[in-house]
């Protein structure tokens, strides 16, 4: 067989190796470290004491929860690996699975995780200036998308999650968890109250699902320039009204110049490809409080890695 002449295009490896290396071998013992010290400095209340026995803290809760997301495992096997790690992370004692199933379901729970994650998503408000809102689903019954689509009979049921990330460091900055049947373009608003008023951002980039007038007008509100791709069919008006119509005149005026800041977004695909080769594409849990707090849970420990892997490390104030 005669060899091809022509010129085969070398792969450019821009990695650093080595780092690349110490990061992944450090990684399980860092982030273990990093997520005991931020349960400890963060303001978590205890629960109010009744008759009865004891509750177990909610402080240790929570970190029984953030170490199940992380290693993506059942209740069940949570409590074995909590058992092993028992010395190590400070824990009085090993809750029962049902135990940690119970308090999962509470509200109590899910307030302190978002405070948590608000924590976590700080420091990287101040080097994030594009933002890229998507959404991705997650898998409650069934086989997927592909088995959904090829047989009528196969049942399927998903939940929805929308995020909205950075482009810079792919850290998740904000989330909602709706039914799967719930439009992209809902979340847009609420997503955006989520900005601190000291952040960096200077515009909001995200899929044809996001181009509309509300979506355009909620995104200007927030002081910010939308990059939604308009569809094949638009129009241009030569004197634009609003923030929609002059986003689409230039959009189809100078493709170029705005396909420069709209492919920005491709950093909200490759966080769910990164996310979901780590925990998976289907949650555990089956109760809407229950599959929230498992997502904040998630999150939290995505944040997390980020910050010990060193990827456009920020400064982590604080004990974290």
């Amino acid at each position: 067989m005669a060899k091809s002449r022509g010129k085969v295009r070398r792969r450019i490896d821009r990695r650093d190796w080595t780092q690349y290396n110490r990061w992944q071998s450090d990684e399980v013992r860092l982030a273990c470290q990093f997520l005991k010290a931020l349960v400890e400095s963060s303001t978590i209340h205890d629960w109010e004491r009744h008759r009865g026995r004891p509750r177990i803290p909610r402080r240790e809760l929570v970190l029984c929860l953030l170490f199940r997301a992380y290693f993506h495992l059942s209740f069940r096997r949570t409590v074995g690996l909590l058992k092993l790690l028992q010395p190590t992370i400070g824990l009085a004692r090993v809750p029962h699975f049902n135990t940690l199933q119970k308090y999962n379901r509470s509200d109590g729970i899910t307030r302190t995780l978002e405070s948590l994650f608000t924590e976590t998503a700080r420091p990287f408000w101040s080097v994030e200036k594009i933002l890229a809102v998507d959404s991705s689903g997650l898998v409650l019954i069934g086989s997927g998308a592909w088995r959904a689509n090829h047989d009528a009979e196969a049942r399927r049921d998903f939940a929805k999650v929308h995020v909205l990330s950075g482009t810079a460091s792919r850290a998740t900055l904000a989330v909602r968890v709706t039914r799967g049947t719930w439009h992209d373009a809902t979340q847009l608003d609420p997503l955006l109250h989520e900005i601190p008023e000291d952040s960096a951002v200077e515009a909001v980039t995200g899929d044809g699902a996001y181009w509309s007038r509300s979506c355009c007008a909620a995104v200007q509100s927030a002081g910010l320039q939308p990059y939604f791709p308009p569809k094949e069919n638009a129009r241009w008006r030569t004197h634009p009204r609003d923030a929609f119509e002059r986003m689409t005149r230039f959009a189809l005026q100078f493709p170029n110049r705005f396909g420069a800041r709209y492919h920005r977004r491709r950093a909200a695909e490759s966080r769910f490809a990164t996310e979901k080769g780590l925990f998976g594409d289907r949650l555990r849990c089956r109760r809407p409080a229950s599959r929230r707090n498992e997502v904040l849970a998630r999150e939290i420990v995505h944040n997390v890695r980020l910050l010990t892997k060193g990827q456009r490390r920020p400064a982590v104030d604080g004990a974290l």
